[in-house]
């Protein structure tokens, strides 16, 4: 039988005791990092829609190659956000459901 030392259990209760917020800290930094995403897929979607613009003007440097790629970009991470709202609509439905 090992014997731990009173230290060690201390220093151990002082370090959870240091971090109380950690769950809220991970709520936030999942919340900016959520953020940060929708941003970037509406970044990707203004400047899809601004080079489309621009090419049907005749204004834009970019040829019909590049403003293709830039609308499928778009689209993709449009539908990849929309498949994830779904499966994190699903997951709470499926939560709600559980008997307690």
């Amino acid at each position: 039988m090992e014997i731990t030392p009173v230290n060690l259990v201390n220093s151990a209760e002082k370090a959870a005791a240091s971090k109380p917020n950690s769950a809220a800290s991970f709520q936030q930094s999942f919340a900016s990092s959520l953020k940060d995403a929708l941003n970037s897929v509406n970044e990707s979607e203004q400047t899809a829609n601004h080079m489309v613009t621009d090419l049907a003007r005749g204004a834009g440097t970019e040829d019909l190659h590049t403003v293709m790629i830039a609308m499928q970009k778009a689209d993709i991470l449009l539908r990849t956000t929309v498949q994830v709202r779904d499966r994190v609509i699903g997951a709470y439905q499926e939560i709600m459901r559980m008997q307690i």
